[in-house]
Formats: structure tokens, C-alpha cells, sequence
């Protein structure tokens, strides 16, 4: 047992706290990261978002969805917004092909109100009569050879070319004066604002984490930890009652537990890992084990080597175990009971079952079982620690 190791509180206490440093410090990083990439390139409009951009095909089956929309909803105002980004050209041409399509189809209704919408367009808009003459011009030599076609071509020129100005329909609303431009998306400055909600944010979450975790931490130490040992013995019950089983095939055996007052304060460390094997051998014939204890209040690690016939009579390995003052020997027979005692813990071991290999030479299985004690009188005032009510 090379050393101590923390309560389950300390655990977890650093767990959190290494969570809440490792996200806090992530999206620091992230916030910077992002800052300085949008001042370095910021971001700038790239096409391919209005309907203008679209392929002709596209842009021909927009054009008329928004004025079939207009032949139901009657709103200037929609068609203008929603058109904002073609040039008078494409409009004009758009308005003349949809009511040519209408009129040739016997539907008049819908032709007028095309033509209806077309002048006020021209209205409110400005369209100069040379783009709207232009663009007539181009549709009646493309229908050239069909009647109908220049027929409907005449009517919507009669009525788009020096015609008067066209009333609305009743609960039609008033197309408003010339439109503008759409806004350009800015292409820099008010960037950081959302870095500064970010941070804001994260702070106040920050905040409300360690208030929830220190409310917790005091909750949880102030309150008794319900006693979980069963204790039929003479005199206090031990403080900790463990049972390790070690069976051949287990070449990495090392099965050690924290010992804490009921309280949760860590007092030190014991169990049983493997310490000594026969060289070579798959899977390890092993014939020594260390049972440590680790007493925090007088830095104390004791340790007895439980070993086979075979270990037990190994005049090396016994020199081995004799070069540590703090280590003893111990034959491993069945029932055996040791004890180690520091300055203030007391553990008694026993072994509960035991099988050896060929020759009593190796062990194939050893059950071990240890009941912590907290000895008489003993100071546990180190630190923050207390000694529990019944020892007092």
C-alpha cells in the first residue's frame, strides 16, 4: 500500500469541482475563440438567399406564386415586399406573361386583377414607361403567330400604358409610396453583444452552482450518517466491516478501502492486494498477500504478509518481509485471526476460507474479512475531524 486514499466526499467534492473548472474554463475558451474569429472574418452576405438569386426556372414559379397569392388576398403591400429585390423589367414582364396566361385560359377575372395590380404598381413604384413599353415589346414579337396571345398582350398594355390611376378594390389597402432598397446585412460592429449576454449568463450559472454545491456540501457533512455495521461483539461496534475474496486468475488482485468516521472524515486506508508470486508463472501462482493499514493520525502504515507453506518457509522472501519494521509474517492456516493496531485504529483479521495449489504452494483462493475499530481513547482531532459520539 504505497499511500492513502481520499474519503468518498473528497471524491466527489473534486469531481464537481473538476467538472465546474473544466466547463467554466471551456467555454471561456470557446467565447475567446469566437470573438476573435468574427473580428478576423466577419460575417458578410454570400448569395443565394433572395429570391432574385434563384435559378429561372425558380424565380418563374416565385413570381407566380406571389401573384396567385395576390388574386386571393388582394395586398399590394405583400406583392411589393415580396418583390422587392427583381427589377422593374422582370416585374412587368412577370405581371404581362401571368395575364396573358389567365386571358388565354378564359379566365378574366383573374387577368383584370393582375392588370389592377400592375398599375398600381407602376404607381407606387415609378416604373417608367420606356421599361414597360420595352418589355411589351420583347412579349408581342415572342407571340408572334398566336391570336390570342397578342390579343391579351394589347389589353394589358392598353391598360398599364398611359392609363389613369386604378382605385383599389373595396377592403383592398392603399399600396403605399416608393419602396426601398432591402437592407444590406451589416458586415461588422455589434459582434460582441451576444459575447457579453454569454458571459452574463454563464456567470449567473456559475454563481447558482456553487451556492446549490456549498449548500450541499454543509447539508451532507452536518448530517449523521445512519450506522450500517451490524455489531453482535463485545464492547463498540467496529466502524468498518470488510470481506475480500481473492481466487486464481485474479493476477491483479489489489482490493484496499477508505476508513472514515460515520461523519464521512477520513481516518486512513486497509485491505489485501497481491505482493509476492511464483516468477513465471500464467496465471500468477501467487504466495504472499500484504494486508495493510494506513493510520492518517500518526502517518502509519502497517503491513502483514500472509503467505502459503511454501512462501512461509522461503528464507528470501522472509528476509524480505524482515527488512520492513513496519511488515510480519503471517502463516495462512484456516480460522487464522491477526491483529494490527496503530495509535488510533484497531483491525482484526481473519481468514474465512483458504485453498492451496499443488503443494500447499500457492494459494487458489483466500477469503479474508476486517473489522475496523476506532481504539479507546484514541485523539482523532487532526484537521477537521471529530470523534464520533459513541467514542467519546
Amino acid at each position: 500500500m504505497a499511500g492513502s486514499r481520499p474519503s468518498i466526499q473528497s471524491v466527489q467534492r473534486s469531481l464537481i469541482i473538476g467538472v465546474l473548472a473544466g466547463l467554466i474554463f471551456g467555454c471561456l475558451v470557446g467565447l475567446l475563440i469566437s470573438y476573435i474569429y468574427i473580428q478576423t472574418y466577419p460575417p458578410v452576405y454570400a448569395g443565394g438567399a433572395y429570391p432574385n438569386e434563384l435559378a429561372p426556372g425558380y424565380q418563374s414559379n416565385y413570381l407566380a406564386m406571389v401573384i396567385d397569392s395576390y388574386i386571393v388576398n388582394r395586398q399590394v403591400p405583400d406583392v411589393q415586399k415580396r418583390l422587392q429585390s427583381f427589377d422593374t423589367a422582370t416585374k412587368v414582364r412577370a405581371l404581362a406573361e401571368r395575364s396573358v396566361t389567365f386571358q388565354v385560359n378564359g379566365q378574366g377575372v383573374e387577368a383584370q386583377a393582375v392588370n389592377d395590380l400592375a398599375v398600381q404598381l407602376k404607381q407606387s413604384e415609378g416604373w417608367s414607361d420606356d421599361t414597360v413599353k420595352a418589355v411589351i415589346g420583347e412579349l408581342t414579337n415572342q407571340y408572334q403567330g398566336d391570336n390570342a396571345k397578342l390579343q391579351a398582350i394589347a389589353n394589358f398594355s392598353n391598360v398599364i400604358v398611359g392609363v389613369v390611376p386604378v382605385p383599389p378594390a373595396p377592403g383592398e389597402t392603399p399600396a403605399p409610396g416608393p419602396t426601398t432598397a432591402p437592407p444590406t446585412p451589416p458586415t461588422e460592429g455589434g459582434g460582441s453583444n451576444w459575447i457579453i449576454y454569454c458571459v452574463l449568463g454563464l456567470a449567473v450559472v456559475i454563481v447558482v452552482v456553487l451556492l446549490i454545491g456549498n449548500w450541499y456540501f454543509k447539508h451532507s457533512r452536518k448530517a449523521p450518517a445512519k450506522p450500517q455495521v451490524v455489531w453482535e461483539g463485545e464492547g463498540p461496534a467496529p466502524i468498518k466491516q470488510w470481506s475480500g475474496t481473492y481466487t486464481l486468475g485474479q493476477d491483479n488482485y489489489d482490493e484496499f478501502f477508505t476508513i472514515e468516521t460515520l461523519e464521512g472524515d477520513f481516518l486512513g486506508e486497509s485491505g489485501m492486494g497481491i505482493l509476492e508470486s511464483i516468477p513465471g508463472s500464467k496465471p500468477k501462482q501467487v504466495v504472499a498477500f500484504d494486508v495493510g493499514l494506513f493510520d492518517k493520525t500518526d502517518i502509519t502504515t502497517l503491513s502483514r504478509v500472509v503467505m502459503s507453506e511454501h512462501g512461509y518457509y522461503d528464507e528470501a522472501l522472509q528476509a524480505k518481509v524482515q527488512a520492513n519494521p513496519q511488515a510480519e509474517a503471517i502463516l495462512a492456516k484456516p480460522d487464522a485471526e491477526f491483529v494490527m493496531e496503530t495509535s488510533a485504529l484497531r483491525v482484526v483479521a481473519k481468514i474465512d476460507e483458504l485453498e492451496y495449489g499443488e503443494g500447499n504452494a500457492y494459494f487458489t483462493k483466500l477469503k479474508l474479512s476486517l473489522d475496523v475499530f476506532i481504539r479507546e481513547g484514541a485523539d482523532l482531532k487532526i484537521g477537521t475531524m471529530d470523534v464520533p459520539d459513541q467514542y467519546k
